[in-house]
């Protein structure tokens, strides 16, 4: 089925919406790392995160460099102009996109036990969208290398879906500080059910956007990569 083109225009502001979000994150990570400030922040649930990752700022620098490429680089791959017009920028350009994300998905599995505020609940998401992640650039890969077309588009609908998932925790987790005078929850109590929140919606929107475009496999629909 074809979309229309306001639901399209809606999709892509929310992607560019979270591609933006991931872009400060990882901008404000790599600053704090490479130039930390003279004073701890005021929050002292923020400067326990930025503790964290500055006890293991090396594996935080492998993470969130990749990270950036993902976020900046992925949308373009969605682009249709582009892949039509430069297909060979598009190929290398899905290189890198999926080297990076294989960097993303690896770190996260090593940093999730140590660094997770929200403990074993948090490390359960993180752990196992990060292994879906993999699975799911792996057959996106796997699928344009045999020239499917099709199956690679979902498949990569189902990556980014997944690796933007991470900004979308970012506002959700603010609606549980803005609210935890309400809530009385802390950190450690809200963390983990914002990265289930966050992996989960953005799971189940892609596999509707997916379902709602799916279109069949041709024969003629072969590339090389």
């Amino acid at each position: 089925m074809k979309p229309k083109p306001g639901t399209i225009r809606l999709l892509w502001l929310w992607t560019l919406f979270l591609s933006a979000i991931g872009v400060a994150v990882a901008a404000r990570r790599m600053l704090h790392l490479l130039a930390p400030p003279a004073s701890p922040s005021g929050l002292p649930e923020a400067a326990a995160l930025d503790g964290s990752f500055v006890r293991h700022s090396l594996l935080t620098m492998v993470h969130i460099v990749p990270g950036l490429l993902f976020v900046v680089l992925g949308p373009l791959q969605f682009v249709r102009t582009l892949r039509a017009r430069r297909p060979r920028l598009h190929r290398w350009m899905g290189r890198v996109v999926v080297a990076s994300g294989l960097i993303i998905g690896a770190t996260a599995l090593v940093m999730s036990p140590h660094m997770a505020i929200g403990g074993a609940n948090e490390t359960a998401a993180t752990m196992l969208f990060a292994i879906l992640f993999l699975f799911a650039l792996c057959r996106a890969f796997l699928a344009i290398r045999h020239g499917k077309v099709a199956m690679h588009r979902e498949w990569m609908i189902r990556t980014f879906a997944i690796g933007l998932a991470v900004a979308f925790v970012r506002p959700i987790v603010g609606v549980f500080f803005a609210t935890s005078r309400i809530t009385h929850l802390t950190p450690h109590d809200f963390f983990g059910i914002a990265f289930w929140l966050g992996f989960t919606i953005q799971a189940i929107a892609a596999e509707i956007w997916i379902n709602h475009t799916r279109r069949p496999v041709t024969s003629a629909e072969r590339v090389e990569f």
